[in-house]
């Protein structure tokens, strides 16, 4: 049976848009396990001032508490988080890199100490050459489901073979 060269044609632009890759919408991460503690709603507005230490909430906030265990290479993916986090390295060395490419280093004896805030939806990806295990309080705006992190793409300078390089294969 003879086809219409116009049917030919469509049939193979078809086949050609079906083999081009699709854009990829996030930067998934691998080698960190997440272990959920609890998940908790802090209801109404909340505001706490003692000893030069403030906390404020202006509506139902969600709340999560999580271990992330990372294996040697482990790392996150690009996200950022809606609200606060507040973050403890319990062992091991985490390598903070923010969507402007710098980095910061955490964990025991570290400059930067072994406790980080990250806020303002600030894009990052954490990483750990050699393994650690760290403790994250998040402090999230109230939605159901809860959320408490979101994907982004990585930024340019983090596609640099440089940038690849470290990640596991």
């Amino acid at each position: 049976m003879s086809y219409p060269v116009s049917l030919k044609c469509a049939a193979t632009v078809l086949l050609m848009a079906s083999a081009v890759p699709t854009a990829v919408l996030a930067s998934p991460g691998g080698g960190v396990t997440a272990e959920t503690y609890v998940t908790g709603t802090l209801k109404g507005g909340n505001q706490q001032n003692s000893d030069r230490v403030k906390f404020q909430t202006k509506d139902d906030t969600a709340v999560r508490v999580q271990k992330l265990t990372f294996s040697p290479g482990g790392f996150t993916g690009w996200h950022h988080h809606p609200g606060i986090v507040i973050v403890t390295v319990q062992s091991g060395t985490i390598q903070m890199m923010h969507s402007d490419c710098s980095i910061h280093e955490y964990g025991q004896g570290m400059p930067h100490g072994s406790v980080f805030v990250e806020g303002e939806q600030r894009v990052h990806e954490a990483s750990s050459a050699g393994g650690a295990v760290v403790f994250a309080t998040y402090v999230a705006p109230n939605a159901s489901p809860p959320v408490f992190r979101l994907e982004n793409e990585p930024p340019m300078c983090a596609t640099s073979l440089e940038g690849m390089a470290r990640k596991p294969k």
